[in-house]
């Protein structure tokens, strides 16, 4: 299989100029590269006063249009003899370019680069992305990685790291090739593979190869450029079913499409005269662009706003430039006008479409990928909802048991209070209800402490609960005094004594549950030892509920003890 198809043209075509900038190679050393070496100076130091941009060009030079340059300021071959290069070595402030006052100053290392540029001629080179890549010549006894790997290595006086175990190696070449780390069945193969090296390597790398992991991983990088999603992108983001072009992309690369019908579909496949569905779908690249869906919109706004984003992805994509900014004006540093912006926004301008919604037109067409054999899928599923059913059958049946067997082992004996004594600060009533509950009544002031007085009946008890009831005379009719019907209780007490005219004792609270606690308002806060404003409060003003709430004693109260429970509200 071959191992690089349209990805590796991709690579030379939007990389070239980062690969060959950080290679070293023969000719860097004895020729200066106007696009490696003297563009990026020029970008810096020079072009904001005399490039692209007419509106801020000072004394009529460009230095960006070698024509132009050599007429003005630049004597090919004769550094000494051209004004640019005199400007640049000017001591008097008056006459130094850049002028003192610029933000970026040349370097002694940039204005030797540019004299040496000068005296070997000042060739200029078009922009990078439209210089067709051309092949190094490479030794016959090296691979290319090797080659350029060693003379860099050699360049910078290091040698080669010794040579990693196959474990090692089967790892990075299973992330590098399909994103994904090997199976333990890979990497034993591999190791203990008995073949030459070179042959048991050149088997495992043609695995990975074959796996639907390598085309889904390298294609990666065009769906990233391609700004593929499968969501709409604006405000409410909702689901789009792009993922069947995603699918085309991953055949084109598995199927080793050659790029220039690879780039032919995705521009133009509907208007073939042959066109299929998969050519039409091939144009889905188009529609990877944010799309909105809200009611406000100017509809030929977005409408717009879709052609600019067709026109700006392209160009970056297949030309590796920044057609961005020629959107307001000639581009500053790249050879892009207005005119050429527009020109190319003319030719997606043509595509009937709408900014509102503008999810047309659409076709449903099948995968392109190897199709799933719907049957047996089926028959799958089938079989797995039969299990599941059959589990659930099985639940059901043992759960009626589970839920018995529980309830009695946390069977809890709960027995009413009669209570011996109630009373509350402040003005405020306690009166007992026909229920057996205690309905507080009267003046309510914002701190107050209720206490209710019992004696423990004929068997001990362990824990003290307490409900928190609504009622009519609450506000919204709900569990709380408050004025919005909430409470908060801030400490509970529990005191003890063996009989009646004895001292009161405390008994240690152990732990307190709830059904319900507001935020920053649990349970926990009533039985901390601490008044505040700190307490259980249960959002008495929006859940209309009864309460109740379990204070678990750390010891037994016996029959016949006379027992004080103290509820404190501070506010």
């Amino acid at each position: 299989m071959n191992p690089f198809p349209f990805s590796r043209i991709l690579l030379c075509t939007t990389l070239l100029a980062f690969t060959l900038g950080n290679l070293p190679c023969a000719a860097a050393k004895s020729k200066v590269s106007f696009n490696r070496d003297i563009r990026p100076i020029f970008s810096q130091t020079c072009f904001a006063c005399h490039g692209f941009d007419e509106h801020a060009r000072k004394a009529k030079l460009r230095l960006d249009i070698r024509e132009e340059a050599i007429a003005e300021a630049i004597v090919p071959g004769k550094a000494e003899e051209s004004s640019v290069y005199h400007r640049i070595t000017e001591t008097d402030p008056d006459d130094k370019m850049p002028p003192e006052d610029f933000h970026t100053q040349l370097t002694p290392k940039q204005i030797a680069l540019i004299k040496q540029w000068i005296d070997e001629g000042a060739e200029y080179e078009t922009h990078w992305s439209f210089i067709p890549p051309q092949s190094p010549k490479i030794p016959k006894d090296q691979t290319p990685i090797d080659h350029f790997v060693r003379q860099r290595l050699d360049k910078e006086g290091l040698k080669p790291s010794v040579r990693a175990d196959r474990a090692t190696l089967v790892r990075r070449a299973a992330l590098d090739l399909t994103g994904l780390p090997p199976s333990p069945e890979l990497v034993k193969s591999f190791v203990n593979d008995p073949a030459e090296h070179s042959v048991a390597w050149g088997k495992v790398v043609d695995q990975l190869l074959r796996s639907p992991s390598f085309a889904e991983h390298r294609t990666r990088y065009w769906l990233d450029a391609a700004r593929y999603a499968d969501t709409s992108g604006y405000q409410y983001d909702q689901i789009r079913h792009q993922w069947v072009w995603r699918d085309w992309v991953i055949h084109a690369f598995d199927t080793n499409m050659p790029f220039d019908e690879f780039t032919i579909q995705q521009m133009a496949g509907d208007l073939l005269p042959d066109a299929t569905p998969h050519t039409r779908l091939a144009t889905g690249f188009h529609k990877n662009h944010p799309i909105t869906i809200e009611g406000g919109i100017i509809d030929e706004e977005y409408r717009t706003e879709y052609v600019m984003d067709r026109v700006v992805t392209t160009s970056t994509t297949w030309m590796g430039l920044t057609f961005l900014c020629a959107r307001c004006h000639d581009h500053k540093y790249d050879p892009v006008g207005q005119d050429d912006f527009y020109s190319f926004f003319a030719f997606f301008n043509n595509v009937p479409e709408r900014g509102m919604r503008g999810f047309a037109p659409q076709m449903r067409i099948e995968s392109p990928l190897k199709p799933v054999d719907l049957k047996t899928l089926d028959q799958a599923v089938a079989k797995a909802e039969a299990t599941r059913k059959a589990g659930l059958e099985t639940l059901r049946a043992s759960f009626s048991k589970w839920e018995a067997a529980l309830r009695k082992q946390a069977e809890v004996e709960l027995n009413s209070v009669k209570i011996d004594k109630m009373e509350a600060g402040g003005g405020t009533k306690l009166t007992p209800q026909d229920d057996g509950s205690i309905l507080a009544h009267g003046p309510n002031p914002g701190s107050n402490t209720y206490h209710v007085d019992f004696t423990v009946g004929n068997k001990p008890i362990q824990a003290i609960r307490l409900e928190a009831l609504t009622h009519p005379s609450h506000a919204n009719k709900s569990t709380g005094r408050g004025s919005n019907g909430n409470f908060v209780l801030t400490e509970v007490k529990v005191e003890s004594a063996a009989k009646e005219g004895d001292k009161l004792q405390p008994v240690k609270i152990a732990k307190a549950t709830a059904d319900y606690e507001q935020a920053k308002y649990p349970i926990s806060a009533a039985i901390d030892g601490k008044l505040g404003r700190a307490g259980w409060a249960v959002d008495g003003n929006t859940k209309i509920e009864d309460r109740s709430a379990v204070f678990i004693l750390s010891e037994a109260l016996t029959p016949g003890r006379k027992v004080r429970f103290s509820m404190i509200h501070t506010w």
